[in-house]
């Protein structure tokens, strides 16, 4: 199982890995038709699928990804939107119909056993895809969800290898089709993400949209293939403020680690700890207008 949890740009799993397959060819999939811009397209979906109200009160949005079984904890619409294409800044999402930020859902879908096993022999862009696809399908036939998509100009980062190169902290993995794996981030609420098989892709989607990136989007121009093992800690920005202000005791806000190096900010780990480095630069990215959308009938 792959698991995603996110209060703000916190993540666990493949949920985050960049998709670049447009779709595979999954006969066992029942099909939705959605419409981009007037485009007709046809949609693998779920087998079943339940949608509730969102029972949580702590919240976080809960994602969990499994062989044959998609379930979301206290997930909102705009959540679903962004996993289901694949986006990676709040600036290119639509704020209105205020709903869709706000009201929380818990989602238990599943695909038909053959679907599941055909999906195992994916390679993992193509594997989360599916997911995502399916995803959307979920919008278009329960939320009535139309969109159309439109290009924005943001401010960007992009991700390179420092001037003397990646540190061996960053530990590439060889292939071995045999035992593949799929890539998994673990922690990051509080300052210490553990990657395994991680693609630079999947790095950089992970980092895009968070606060202490000041929500841009992070574009991977690192050049290196493969993936990778690393563990990156830093402080927090809010457990780094509170040590400087004396307030970390009194609030219980930043660890023993943040409070011996309150300058730790994860844009500065990434240079120290895995030799790469963030640079300005400005990108074009897709964004998405809501033509039409509404609330579900609970089931």
């Amino acid at each position: 199982m792959s698991r995603v949890k996110s209060g703000r740009g916190t993540w666990w799993g493949a949920a985050a890995l960049v998709a670049v397959v447009a779709q595979c060819a999954m006969g066992q999939a029942t099909a939705a038709t959605a419409s981009a811009q007037g485009d007709a397209v046809q949609l693998p979906a779920f087998e079943v699928a339940s949608i509730r109200p969102g029972k949580a009160d702590n919240g976080l949005l809960n994602f969990m990804i499994a062989p044959n079984r998609f379930r979301v904890e206290n997930g909102t619409v705009i959540a679903l939107i962004r996993f289901a294409y694949d986006i990676k800044s709040d600036d290119q999402l639509p704020k209105e119909p205020r709903w869709i930020g706000s009201d929380k859902f818990d989602i238990d879908a599943k695909i038909a056993d053959s679907q599941s096993e055909a999906m195992k022999k994916l390679a993992s862009e193509q594997w989360l895809e599916q997911y995502r696809l399916m995803v959307r399908s979920l919008l278009v036939e329960r939320f009535k969800l139309e969109v159309s998509r439109i290009t924005k100009e943001l401010p960007a980062y992009a991700l390179v290898v420092a001037k003397n190169g990646p540190k061996p902290a960053l530990a590439l993995i060889p292939p071995d089709p045999q035992t593949q794996r799929r890539p998994t981030l673990s922690g990051g609420s509080r300052g210490e993400l553990k990657a395994g098989a991680v693609p630079m892709a999947f790095f950089t989607e992970w980092l895009s949209g968070r606060d202490d990136m000041g929500e841009r989007v992070v574009i991977d121009e690192t050049g290196l293939p493969g993936s990778y093992d690393f563990t990156l800690s830093w402080t927090p920005d809010e457990a780094r403020n509170a040590t400087l202000n004396g307030t970390a005791a009194s609030q219980g806000a930043a660890s023993a680690g943040a409070q011996e190096s309150p300058g730790g900010s994860i844009i500065t780990a990434l240079q120290e700890q895995l030799g790469l480095k963030l640079e300005s630069t400005r990108t074009k990215v897709k964004a998405l207008v809501i033509d039409h959308i509404e609330r579900p009938s609970e089931n």
